[in-house]
């Protein structure tokens, strides 16, 4: 039975996030309280992973964390900062004055010269990045490029496969191989998960199978044409990297649904609701309309995960002040007590 650990810690159960580019993520429970923090290295079956804990903790005998690949700093928001060079502004320079900023190790050269004149505005310091071309690998170091190419051929199980969705899942003791740029069964793989439970470790990996027929690309090319915006009519999950004031800069979860990062995206909660949302977190997002230009956050992450909880929740709009629960203090003139009783359906844990 394959196991996973972080720390001195046995892991209970864990969803590992390996997208084709971008940050990685790993969800994980243990089964006693806990305290995790900074850099760890997580352990599942025969892969180790050097990431960040970017929120979570312990609670009611249990522990939850949600951790970045790498050092957890490609979601800070970095200053402004103006470049000049009448050669041309190295993009190298700019990778490495954000990692040094942000406390990411980057590696692989680039020559690339974006011009004579570069206004770096305020945002996430992965901005600076070739977009769709870089990633964090498993030794928490962010890699220029893509996945290498490799032929998968270990012993794990098909459990099912879906060609039309172009989806593969393996049950399996080993996830050596299993990473975005393998081909396993003639697919080339552009994201994969990782999920383990106390019974098994299975392996999701998806891409697009290589030998679509020309009748299915044909179709698909006259439905993309003939419905230019149906892409925009599904809801997609994403990643929160920074939040500037109101609205988020989002990473799409897979990469495989096509879909960019995007940023400064507007939230649409509840009534009256609005929050301080964790970096990493997840939301879904939506598309008004069906237009590309309309996209919006309308729900946050689950009840069980780690980014459940914001960091601040406010009801009620401008000027909302602190929410009182039972058992703090009240003053009322010269008389001091503490609040005994109070809703049974609304409950605060601040």
């Amino acid at each position: 039975m394959s196991v996973g650990i972080v720390g001195d810690s046995r892991i209970t159960n864990a969803v590992v996030t390996v997208p084709s580019w971008g940050v990685g993520y790993v969800d994980l429970a243990l089964d006693a309280e806990v305290e995790l923090t900074g850099l760890q290295t997580v352990t599942i079956a025969d892969v180790s992973i050097v990431a960040t804990v970017t929120s979570g903790g312990p609670s009611e005998g249990r522990s939850g964390y949600r951790l970045a690949f790498g050092h957890g700093g490609w979601g800070t928001v970095l200053p402004k900062k103006g470049y000049a060079d009448d050669a041309g502004v190295k993009r190298a320079t700019l990778i490495a004055d954000a990692a040094g900023a942000c406390g990411e190790v980057v590696t692989g050269a680039t020559s690339e010269r974006v011009g004579p004149h570069y206004a770096r505005a305020s945002g996430p310091a992965s901005a600076v990045l070739p977009a769709g071309a870089w990633y964090v690998g498993f030794d928490g170091v962010t890699r220029l490029g893509a996945w290498p190419s490799s032929e998968y051929s270990g012993p794990a199980t098909r459990t099912k496969t879906d060609p039309a969705r172009g989806v593969i899942t393996l049950t399996t003791d080993s996830l050596v191989g299993l990473v975005p740029g393998a081909t396993v069964d003639v697919m080339q793989v552009v994201d994969v998960e990782y999920t383990l439970s106390p019974k098994s470790l299975t392996a999701r990996v998806y891409g697009a199978p290589s030998g679509t027929s020309r009748r299915t690309e044909a179709l698909r090319a006259a439905i993309e044409l003939m419905f230019p915006s149906l892409r925009y009519s599904s809801t997609y999950e994403y990643r929160v990297v920074s939040q500037s004031g109101e609205r988020l800069n989002l990473q799409p979860v897979r990469t495989v649904t096509g879909m960019p990062d995007l940023t400064r995206v507007p939230v649409r909660l509840a009534p009256g609701v609005k929050a301080t949302h964790l970096p990493g977190s997840l939301v879904l997002v939506l598309f008004v309309d069906g237009d590309p230009a309309r996209p919006v956050v309308i729900s946050g992450d689950s009840p069980d995960s780690p980014g459940w909880m914001p960091t601040v929740l406010e009801l009620g709009g401008p000027g909302a002040l602190g929410v009182a629960r039972i058992g703090d203090t009240v003053q009322a003139g010269p008389f001091a007590g503490v609040i005994t009783s109070g809703s049974l359906r609304v409950k605060a844990v601040l």
